[in-house]
């Protein structure tokens, strides 16, 4: 029976006065964190796709599965919208909002698995780990799903070790409604509820027969789980276009047959790049602290060191094997579960050792999240994601202050911007910043070549029409063009180029 006012006698005797403000102390940090310019980085390419998404389903209610047509799930589309209601002329931090709520989602659920383990010390170390831990700063923080993936997957994980210790019908049906909207972020959760199949391992016990039936009835309950969570991923069948999913995949994820025919193909540099991917962009530190506290956690509670174990290995050789394109934000959920034994490891040492651990692990992520924060184009990333954020094509410099420069011509006449690309970059990003009331029209052109810019030379009668290139390294002499100005990208190579069309 529910009964709130039980609940409520039972969370005031688990935390005091003291607990309180110590849990309010960290959600400020966190949103300091999380919201500190939030809206200064340059946009990304994708977050561009998603936010123009999340516009159209917002306005228009046949478009609400839109992300669909590019075989993408659509619960960040959904999650986006109340955002973009909240902040109508800053669509992209309207669409960064959404992640900063999944981060906070996903904080919760560390400090829920990380008491419900360990105790609370533990669980306010969890949260000091997941705020200060760059991979999880960066990512709360960018229009992207994986931070909700990151938050589907530990909120996952504690569930399937609920559901086994306790092997209660309400505790399967809510697992089961968090692992159906999980579905609804990212494929990738799959991988998450199938290995949540292994749970029983915690329970394993001398005799054999209370082993069966802890086990039969698990899986009933693990049944029930699927079944609801497939449930509410059919929804998705309310739109024509629920197959791209697959297609989609298919760019991503090699299939059973791919992998028999080429086995060892990118085999060798994806073993080596999910460690480093991790190592780096955790701050180097977590993972080793973490990997301490699972050896820890071995003399202590050895079946939860081997189903961490197997969590951790199992993930990092499908992901190895089966991946077509890796980039560091498809494993962030390895840093999270690496937070559970270093929150053990800090909370089972002595208190020099501890603090150590705790100083040494502040230097190291400091630096990182204060150019996360502060200094964009110093962040230490990988070479892979230096060049999706900050110097590629991808990176957005120069687009927020076209749609100003934009904006203030079209006082006199109305703007038609061409853009270089019709999807993600230039033409979604450059939308992102455009207002409902803004005299300002985008068509996006690929390629953008001279025939098309002379077919557009006819608007020149209605409006002023300027040009943007970002993919563009030289211009051919005859262009009807006229260059108003160029956004380089930090390291210089590539840059946002503004023309004006000429007649």
């Amino acid at each position: 029976m529910f009964d709130i006012f039980f609940i409520w006698q039972k969370i005031k005797k688990l935390f005091s006065r003291k607990d309180v403000i110590f849990i309010v102390i960290l959600l400020i940090v966190y949103f300091i964190t999380r919201l500190i310019n939030l809206d200064k980085f340059p946009i990304f390419g994708d977050e561009g796709i998603y936010i123009r998404w999340a516009k159209t389903a917002w306005h228009d209610a046949s478009w609400r599965f839109i992300s669909l047509t590019d075989g993408r799930q659509p619960l960040q589309t959904w999650g986006t919208i109340p955002f973009l209601k909240l902040f109508p002329n800053n669509a992209l931090l309207g669409g960064r909002m959404f992640a900063v709520a999944t981060g906070l989602i996903g904080l919760t659920g560390i400090f829920a698995l990380c008491f419900y383990l360990f105790g609370k010390k533990a669980a306010y170390w969890g949260v000091f780990f997941y705020i200060l831990t760059p991979y999880f700063l960066f990512y709360d923080r960018m229009a992207l799903m994986d931070s909700g993936v990151n938050t589907a997957f530990i909120w996952i994980w504690f569930f399937s070790i609920l559901l086994v210790r306790t092997i209660r019908l309400d505790v399967a049906l809510i697992f089961g409604l968090i692992a159906g909207l999980s579905l609804l972020s990212k494929s990738s959760v799959k991988l998450f509820i199938g290995l949540s199949a292994l749970a029983p391992l915690l329970i394993f016990e001398q005799k054999k027969k209370d082993n069966v039936k802890k086990i039969i009835n698990f899986f009933l309950l693990f049944l029930l789980v699927c079944f609801f969570a497939i449930s509410i991923y059919n929804i998705q069948r309310l739109s024509p276009y629920m197959h791209y999913i697959a297609q989609k995949n298919g760019t991503f994820v090699r299939s059973f047959s791919q992998f028999l025919k080429n086995p060892m193909e990118g085999l060798i540099y994806h073993l080596q790049a999910v460690p480093e991917y991790v190592f780096i962009e955790s701050g180097y530190i977590l993972p080793f602290i973490g990997l301490f506290g699972l050896y820890l956690l071995f003399k202590k509670d050895r079946r939860l060191a081997i189903y961490l174990s197997i969590w951790l290995i199992t993930s990092y050789l499908i992901i190895a094997v089966f991946s077509i394109v890796l980039y560091p934000r498809y494993v962030n959920f390895i840093a999270m579960l690496l937070i559970v034994p270093a929150t053990y490891a800090v909370t089972r040492v002595n208190k020099v050792l501890s603090r150590t651990l705790i100083i040494i692990y502040i230097l190291f992520v400091g630096y990182f999240n204060y150019t996360i924060l502060f200094d964009f184009k110093k962040i230490p990333f990988p070479e892979i994601d230096q060049g999706q954020y900050i110097n590629g094509g991808n990176s957005g410099w120069g687009a927020q202050e076209i749609i100003e420069i934009a904006r203030e011509k079209a006082k006199s006449k109305p703007v038609l911007i061409l853009a270089e690309g019709d999807f993600g970059m230039s033409g979604d990003v450059l939308s992102v910043f455009v207002n409902e009331n803004d005299r300002i029209n985008i068509k996006g052109y690929w390629p953008l070549n001279k025939e098309a810019l002379i077919s557009q030379q006819k608007e020149l009668a209605s409006n002023q029409v300027l040009v943007v290139y970002i993919y563009k390294k030289s211009y051919e002499p005859d262009l009807p063009l006229k260059l108003i100005k160029r956004f380089p990208k930090p390291k210089g190579e590539t840059s946002m180029d503004l023309f004006e069309l000429m007649p």
